[in-house]
């Protein structure tokens, strides 16, 4: 085993300094900058997008009862909203008048229905809003016919916000639940999958390529008279994981810095915003590195082997795409589970090894799943990556020797168990 750390310093020093790696370690320190700065930033760019002014053309149908003076109310609550009349005009001149002055558009009431004419249908924004805008004064116009007051109305659309609060199976009372609480860990929780899901397709795809190769080029066969075949491959999965490790580094400690100046105001002074920034937790940030590490190890050790199973680099993907599968499977599962962490599904899941990584991550960022179910998670976890590594060893001790035609599936059990 003397021959280990030179390896890992090998693989590490020949693929630091490679563009993707840099790249990627650049977009996750972005990515935990950013995430501390996503509500105001989310909030302030939903609302770029809401239109200041709406100037708006209205032509009704004769003969109906008119929504325009309740349209004209909801103009003079509504900043930047105009409404005009299109009386005395058919429809072809007030749409040539929406044309020659630049307006929002032309709304056509005929009766219930109700048709905005506009020279771009796709700003679902303002779509939305002149939908908003018609449906109050509908409201109104529906209150006058009923004989409704002001107060019937605003107690008949009145929400109710329905609080959630969590209950022990003994029935002992819980924390209330914060709904946007809840949706900043979704987010959260979204960002963090997706980056346990690349490291696991990069760092994977970069071991058994490597491993292919070396073999390709036929320095295995000079680099196994020196070393023995399990050095080699723990070597590179060491080695391929320390870039990994340290991006984690790099990350966790973007995180420790961001939840820092978050809890002491700092980031609110740079941002210049006196709304209160999210900061990630730390015990977040914790499991994503428990299961970021053991994702890694578990999936790295089987890419190993698979790369020792071909004679060129161009088969790899052929060989991996079984284990892309899986990594995807793992994925979409976690990003299920975020209807319902505690589902059967988000549980099998949460417990299968190759996908526990990221759904059992996944559930306790959003879920409070038993405490028996994640130590049984992180044990079964664990245990499979140290199976993983010996099936994986007694395979790559004979595959990195052999050469032309792929090994089929029956030859593979065959070197197992020799």
């Amino acid at each position: 085993m003397s021959m280990i750390p030179v390896l890992v310093k090998r693989e590490f020093t020949s693929r630091a300094k490679g563009t993707s790696y840099i790249i990627t370690t650049v977009l996750g320190v972005l990515v935990f900058v950013g995430l501390s700065f996503l509500p105001p930033i989310v909030e302030r760019f939903s609302a770029s997008f809401v239109p200041d002014s709406i100037d708006l053309l209205v032509w009704e149908h004769p003969g109906e009862n008119s929504i325009l003076p309740y349209l004209e109310q909801v103009s003079q609550e509504r900043e930047g909203l105009t409404i005009r009349s299109a009386s005395g005009m058919d429809e072809q001149e007030a749409y040539r008048l929406v044309l020659d002055q630049g307006l929002s558009g032309l709304l056509l009431v005929d009766g219930p229905l109700y048709t905005l004419v506009t020279t771009d249908g796709t700003n679902m924004m303002l779509n939305g809003e002149i939908e908003s805008i018609v449906n109050r004064a509908v409201n109104r116009f529906n209150a006058v016919r009923l004989g409704l007051s002001a107060e019937d109305m605003a107690s008949l659309f009145n929400r109710v916000e329905l609080k959630v609060r969590e209950v022990t199976p003994l029935g002992e009372d819980g924390e209330e639940l914060d709904s946007t609480a809840q949706s900043q860990a979704m987010v959260l929780t979204y960002f963090l999958l997706f980056m346990i899901y690349m490291a696991l397709v990069m760092y994977g795809n970069m071991v058994a390529t490597g491993v292919a190769e070396e073999k390709s080029s036929r320095i295995m066969e000079v680099m196994v008279s020196t070393v023995t075949p399990l050095e080699l491959m723990l070597g590179k999965i060491i080695g391929v994981g320390s870039l990994g490790l340290l991006q984690f580094v790099i990350w966790v400690g973007t995180g420790f810095l961001m939840n820092t100046m978050g809890n002491t105001g700092v980031l609110n002074t740079l941002f210049g915003s006196s709304e209160i920034l999210s900061t990630i937790p730390l015990d977040i940030v914790l499991w994503f590195g428990l299961f970021f590490v053991a994702g890694y190890f578990f999936y790295a050790s089987i890419f190993a082997a698979a790369g020792a199973l071909v004679s060129r680099v161009e088969e790899v993907s052929q060989v991996v795409s079984i284990l892309m599968m899986m990594i995807m499977v793992g994925f979409f599962g976690a990003y299920t589970s975020f209807l319902n962490p505690n589902s059967a599904f988000a549980v099998v899941t949460s417990l299968v090894p190759f996908t526990s990584p990221m759904v059992m991550f996944s559930r306790i960022v959003l879920g409070n799943p038993p405490v028996a179910q994640i130590v049984v998670s992180v044990l079964v976890l664990f245990l499979s990556v140290l199976v993983g590594a010996w099936v994986s060893a007694k395979i790559y001790r004979i595959g990195i020797l052999m050469y032309g035609k792929r090994p089929s599936l029956r030859q593979v059990v065959q070197l197992v168990k020799g």
